[in-house]
């Protein structure tokens, strides 16, 4: 099997965020075997691994090394035994809370929103609705800096709110293990349908998003400090604070990432100075690379 590779590809096309200039080169490995090859024969300095990049800002000038997108095909979900399922990295939340729901494993349900893959949702132990991956989680395989796939137990992952082992080191995730409790699937999806009304409800899913923009200060929420900064719908060109909930910030159809970026310090600046608290930025900022 010959390895795709795109060349010069705009990576708005690729984020959620929909902003991002050109990529020099794209690959998308289909096997674990392909992944390996790729790191083994590349600088991991100029490789850069990316999911479904629904919480990935890149900048105008684009990247300059190697983007690997983990991707379909390599989604495949299997259930072995005793609630444990085992899940490649590039299928997506969706898929994989669809799949407990059909055979009755409840405790995905929370993620079944997150727009993105199980591989990325590990590496930043994605949450919602009191819900968290390492709840889940019960061991990954990832190939590590050297080419060499390594098993690693949730309890050797450092799972703490939106981090994990792979937040400080090298690692590409390629096969997840979840463990969950058997459940009716007529209730499971009733709260796949309940988070789903809650989330179109409240959240702006019809605009091009990174989801939560910033991680939830000690004692506050993010959310609601931004309002009571006045902030809701400031713009900064294209890139605005959504009207319907101020913890997103959104690109109403042409955000440059300048935009995006500036229009991330404006608010981080007036709540600091309205409430005394420095919003940490959960979107990952991703240098180009170019000099």
């Amino acid at each position: 099997m010959i390895l795709k590779i795109e060349h010069n590809v705009l990576l708005k096309s690729y984020t959620t965020l929909g902003i991002g200039g050109p990529a020099d080169t794209i690959v998308h490995p289909e096997t674990i075997e392909e992944i390996r090859d790729l790191i083994r024969e590349n600088s991991i300095e100029q490789l850069y691994i990316l999911g479904n990049a629904s919480n990935v800002l890149f900048g105008d000038e684009g990247y300059a090394g190697k983007i690997v997108h983990i991707g379909a095909p390599l989604n495949a979900i299997e259930w072995l035994e005793n609630g444990l399922v085992a899940v490649e990295s590039g299928a997506t939340n969706q898929e994989l809370a669809a799949f407990c729901q059909k055979h009755g494993l409840q405790g995905y349900e929370f993620a079944s929103g997150i727009p993105g893959t199980v591989g990325g949702a590990i590496v930043m132990n994605a949450g919602a609705y009191n819900g968290e991956t390492k709840n889940v989680l019960d061991g990954v395989e990832y190939v590590d800096e050297a080419g060499e796939l390594v098993y690693r137990h949730r309890d050797e992952l450092d799972l703490s709110y939106r981090h994990s082992f792979f937040s400080d080191h090298f690692g590409v995730i390629v096969k997840a293990y979840y463990r969950f409790e058997n459940g009716d699937p007529e209730e499971i999806q009733a709260r796949i349908d309940d988070l789903t009304e809650r989330r179109y409800a409240k959240q702006p899913m019809d605009q091009h998003s990174a989801g939560s923009t910033f991680k939830r200060p000690e004692g506050h929420f993010a959310s609601a400090l931004i309002d009571q900064s006045g902030l809701r719908g400031y713009a900064v060109g294209d890139a605005a604070v959504s009207e319907k909930h101020t913890g997103f910030l959104i690109n109403k159809g042409n955000a440059s990432a300048e935009e995006f970026l500036r229009l991330i310090e404006a608010v981080r600046q007036k709540v600091h100075d309205d409430h005394g608290v420095w919003l940490e930025c959960e979107v990952k900022q991703v240098p180009s690379g170019r000099e």
